[in-house]
């Protein structure tokens, strides 16, 4: 091997050290399957032992991965499938479970949260200190997430989905339809019959 090669090699060992998530650090986690990664720097990562991730799952820097199972009644627990791909600043915030299925697509900047905090004016204590409450999220194979989308408490979407660009979810979307919108709204459903997108009216 000549000194180059071998310098070369040395710089590439650093590069992956400093962009990818040691073994030791995956080990902390309830599960982490072989081929995934999260990339370096990430920036919240809080109870990975209630986290699952799937085989050849990838997960690209800044994600905020944050549980809450100090705050709730029931821990919640995030589960994430094999084959998936999670864009840039994702944040994904369990107050409940939150199950992502496989082969799931995740643009940037995405939103995932299954808690919110108590929102009575009458309360004397202000908004951030009440306390939270927690509602799953379930996110169906193969669906696709778009461009900061932002998914909230106790919603359902189904298999094969695709949620528009900067679409708020929060009430439930079936198998094989397309919502958009701010709050989303499902736009579109495959027919199989006709083997195409069909407008709902």
């Amino acid at each position: 091997m000549s000194k180059i090669t071998q310098i070369l090699k040395n710089i590439y060992r650093v590069y992956v050290s400093k962009t990818r998530m040691s073994k030791r650090t995956k080990r902390r986690f309830m599960a982490f399957g072989s081929g995934s990664e999260i990339e370096l720097p990430y920036q919240a990562l809080t109870h990975p032992e209630l986290v699952k991730i799937g085989h050849h799952t990838t997960i690209l820097r800044n994600v905020r991965i944050q549980l809450y199972p100090d705050l709730m009644e029931i821990t919640p627990h995030i589960s994430i499938g094999s084959h998936c791909y999670l864009g840039f600043n994702v944040t994904i915030l369990a107050g409940a479970d939150i199950t992502i299925e496989d082969h799931v697509l995740f643009a940037s900047n995405v939103l995932v949260s299954s808690e919110n905090h108590g929102i009575d004016p009458e309360n004397e204590i202000f908004y951030m200190d009440q306390p939270l409450r927690g509602a799953p999220i379930f996110i169906g194979e193969g669906s696709w997430i778009g461009e900061r989308v932002c998914i909230l408490p106790g919603v359902q979407i189904g298999k094969k989905c695709v949620i528009g660009a900067g679409s708020v979810v929060t009430k439930s979307v079936p198998d094989y339809c397309i919502a958009v919108g701010n709050p989303a709204r499902v736009i579109k459903k495959y027919d199989f019959a006709k083997h195409e997108w069909v407008k709902v009216q």
